[in-house]
């Protein structure tokens, strides 16, 4: 055969050929799907049916695998760790322990369920709150403290703000020190408390907590202003007064009068940072009304029982800064 026709009568013979297999192939049956093996079907995954319901699609478990014991035991709940510490607390307490109540009182707060105002918090706080009084009306020991010996020229007065104190808490703090007179000499030896005070009130919980830097000193309750009264922001101790007389607009209330509602000690507080500068005229004082602390009674200011008051006049000096929150 010619060469010229015998090419593509192959070409067209192998097309046929072709061609003829592929329709027997489509004629064949179809193979069921072979299904794919998954570790792991996601619940949010869902199949429609024809209806249009949506039906999850069915997670296996295994029950041999349910069945097993964990491998370790459960870790044991806050709760009950912080409610042996605070039984440990106590008895360190009652043995005269106080660095030793504290430290385990300060424990409980570092642990999960202790937020601030929680029961557990309240319990941890009283019992840090009685041993920083006793560390700081009397001359026991605490890493807190720094021994001053006085110097010639030195007074009160510049020994207290050298260590960011006052001379009421230098007194509180130091038996040698003559309460009538107050007298000191070169040679005598101080202990003396040198905390970074902050005071924080709770509006909603009706507190106020005295902070040594980032530590709880000492917890205490108040009142707060009826009505919203009191405002919220950061503030600072601007001016401090014993036996104060109460100045309410066109009027000059002395200490003493029944109508005076300050009580033994004023804390006068003005705006700081980005607080509205107008907010003026607030302080925290005492009172002579003490079934009124936990509530919302006073005008405006923070009210506390007149011990407190006293005890926190003391003890900040002017400057401290004060947060008052909602």
């Amino acid at each position: 055969m010619n060469p010229y026709y015998k090419y593509p009568l192959l070409v067209i013979l192998a097309l046929s050929v072709i061609g003829l297999a592929f329709l027997i192939y489509q004629k064949l049956p179809e193979k069921p799907p072979v299904p794919i093996e998954t570790e792991e079907v996601s619940p949010t995954i869902s199949t429609r049916p024809a209806s249009g319901a949506p039906t999850p699609l069915p997670v296996s478990h295994d029950p041999a695998e349910s069945s097993k014991p964990p491998l370790t035991p459960p870790p044991e709940t806050p709760s009950v760790t912080q409610r042996n510490l605070i039984k440990a607390a106590r008895l360190k307490l009652a043995q005269t322990d106080l660095l030793g109540a504290r430290q385990l009182a300060e424990q409980v707060l570092k642990l999960p369920g202790a937020e601030a105002h929680t029961p557990i918090w309240g319990e941890a706080a009283e019992i840090i709150s009685q041993v920083n009084t006793t560390l700081i009306n009397g001359d026991a020991p605490a890493p807190e403290k720094v021994r001053y010996e006085v110097r010639s020229g030195d007074n009160l007065v510049t020994i207290a703000r050298a260590h960011n104190t006052t001379v009421a808490a230098l007194i509180r703090g130091n038996n040698t020190i003559d309460r009538g007179d107050a007298t000191i000499y070169p040679g005598m030896v101080f202990n003396i408390y040198r905390g970074k005070w902050t005071i924080v009130a709770s509006k909603r919980h009706f507190t106020l907590t005295l902070n040594d830097g980032d530590r709880l000193f000492k917890l205490y309750h108040v009142a707060i202003g009826k009505e919203g009264r009191t405002p919220v922001g950061t503030f600072k101790i601007k001016n401090k007064l014993r036996e104060p007389a109460w100045t309410p607009p066109g009027k000059n209330i002395p200490f003493g009068d029944p109508e005076n509602v300050l009580g033994t000690r004023w804390l006068g507080i003005v705006p700081t940072g980005a607080t509205d500068p107008s907010l003026r005229g607030y302080g925290i004082h005492g009172t002579w009304e003490p079934q009124s602390i936990g509530s919302a009674a006073s005008q405006g200011c923070l009210r506390m029982h007149n011990k407190d008051v006293e005890e926190l006049f003391d003890i900040v000096p002017v400057g401290t800064p004060v947060i008052i929150k909602d």
